[in-house]
């Protein structure tokens, strides 16, 4: 019915959503040089430590730019949310607008550049602070 409907649409919006994430880790952490990790092996680091000491604190900073880019997608994905059943914020601005009121999805248009532009911000803060070279 109307409700497993809604949870295979919502297993499949977050598999999707995993995948994407997934390839971007994998992709951080293949590119990690081969030597950062036998520097560390060298100084007899096991590959726990190697990995969150060496590893993690580089795939962070790499991945940073993508991360932020999937996570303003997911944002902005969330009003295809409607599409698959899922009540959200243009839903509810629509019902407004039946009757007649379209000033529920001007604020929803602005509330969602508003989100939007702060995601960019802080994400943005994030990758200036874990930089290489501080501007």
């Amino acid at each position: 019915g109307e409700k497993g409907r809604f949870t295979a649409a919502l297993v499949a919006f977050v598999i999707n959503y995993a995948c994407y994430f997934s390839e971007i880790y994998r992709g951080g952490i293949e590119s990690i040089p081969r030597g950062q990790y036998e520097a560390a092996q060298v100084l007899g680091m096991t590959k726990w430590q190697i990995f969150f000491h060496v590893v993690l604190m580089q795939v962070v900073r790499k991945i940073m730019a993508p991360m932020s880019n999937e996570v303003i997608t997911l944002v902005k994905d969330t009003a295809l949310a409607r599409v698959i059943m899922i009540v959200e914020i243009i839903q509810a601005a629509q019902n407004f607008a039946a009757y007649g009121l379209m000033w529920p999805l001007f604020y929803t248009a602005v509330f969602y550049l508003i989100f939007v532009g702060a995601l960019t911000l802080l994400f943005g803060f994030f990758e200036r602070k874990l930089s290489y070279y501080k501007v």
